[in-house]
């Protein structure tokens, strides 16, 4: 127990291997995360992934960790690793987690948490059904941390901080949570290697971005390899000192609105003809989605799964949509001999381009065949 200006606080720890053989305690421990998150602004989950899952990622990630710069963002001695979503397929098991992405939906989509509320069209309240926010993934990142981090030598510039002054607007008085953060453990999380230092009950201060957080006492959130620490962007925290000769590796995942814009881009870090080969679930939760009508489609207003989620779709083609043409309203069809003069030209032009060695130009013409060799209204 931690006493600070915040109040009496605790960082409380929930077993997920207890819900993996006992489905039917799923609700009671959602329950339970989600209570101790709302009172005390932080949470662990043990035993959430297993320790082969976070070795195998870690081998996926190897050659980018190794190629990477140590000092990125100001924080010495430690590098910064993302795009996880692209590289590294077992990442997906714990951007996926079915208990986080509970979590996530309670927090973010239904606003669960104390003093929150979903605020759409001159209604508000927790939300549910048809009535909540969208959210996806915000952010995924390896931080591994070297011997000395954080130290006078090898200084993190970063501190204690809180994460949701990155969108400028000042949302102190929304009423909103915007992200949700994961920590997880891709080793052993001790006070001597740097565990995150975490400030128990920070979200509740008013302002809630305010100053008092960064003066309490911290604790540090020490964990076993496959363990989460989980909390809100309102949540004061920091990278600890590795004062060991082993390097701390976690992985930062992070979830927030879908109106917002993402940390880390990722329809940029995971491009279509990869976010293809995804199975839907993670398609839509990296944002490969409209969240609501408006927001997010593509040219001729398309959702991303029909359009740039198609292999032969191509934004510089005419027709590429896909959308039917009515003749009589649109205006008359391409003629047969037109259709075959564009068929050659693009052929002859894929074969140029072959031969250039030119592959964006002849992947570029192979869709425009396949657009315009489609069955014709």
């Amino acid at each position: 127990m931690v006493e600070n200006a915040f109040g009496n606080h605790e960082l409380q720890r929930f077993d997920y291997a207890r819900i993996e053989s006992d489905a039917s305690a799923a609700l009671q421990f959602d329950t339970d995360v989600l209570t101790a998150l709302d009172q005390h602004g932080f949470v662990v989950v043990e035993n959430a992934i297993s320790a082969t899952h976070c070795d195998r990622l870690l081998d996926e990630m190897r050659p980018f960790i190794d190629a990477t710069p140590h000092g990125l963002h100001g924080l010495g001695g430690t590098r910064r690793v993302g795009a996880l979503v692209a590289r590294s397929p077992t990442s997906h098991r714990m951007i996926a987690q079915p208990a986080v992405l509970r979590l996530a939906k309670s927090v973010l989509a239904e606003q669960q948490l104390s003093g929150d509320a979903v605020q759409i069209n001159g209604r508000q309240g927790k939300g549910k059904d048809r009535f909540r926010y969208p959210w996806q993934l915000h952010l995924t990142q390896i931080i591994d941390v070297g011997p000395g981090a954080g130290t006078e030598a090898l200084p993190h510039q970063l501190g204690l901080h809180r994460a949701n002054g990155m969108w400028l607007h000042d949302f102190q008085d929304a009423r909103l949570d915007l992200q949700m953060e994961v920590m997880w453990a891709l080793s052993d999380f001790s006070d001597n290697n740097g565990a995150t230092h975490v400030v128990l009950g920070s979200h509740r201060e008013e302002p809630r971005a305010g100053p008092l957080g960064y003066s309490q006492p911290t604790i540090q959130a020490t964990m076993l390899k496959g363990s989460a620490l989980i909390w809100t962007g309102w949540s004061a925290h920091g990278a600890g000192i590795n004062n060991t000769e082993q390097r701390r590796v976690g992985m930062n995942i992070n979830y927030a609105l879908g109106f917002l814009a993402q940390e880390e881009n990722q329809l940029l870090a995971c491009p279509p003809h990869l976010a293809r080969q995804l199975p839907e679930k993670m398609q839509r939760l990296i944002g490969y989605r409209q969240p609501s009508p408006s927001l997010n489609y593509v040219a001729e207003c398309q959702s991303p799964a029909d359009s740039v989620l198609h292999e032969e779709f191509d934004v510089l083609i005419p027709g590429a949509h896909g959308h039917a043409m009515n003749p009589t309203v649109d205006g008359a069809r391409m003629s047969d001999a037109e259709l075959a003069d564009q068929l050659k030209y693009y052929a002859a032009k894929k074969a140029q381009a072959v031969m250039d060695d030119d592959l964006e130009l002849a992947l570029h013409c192979k869709r425009a065949i396949a657009v315009l060799q489609r069955p014709r209204n």
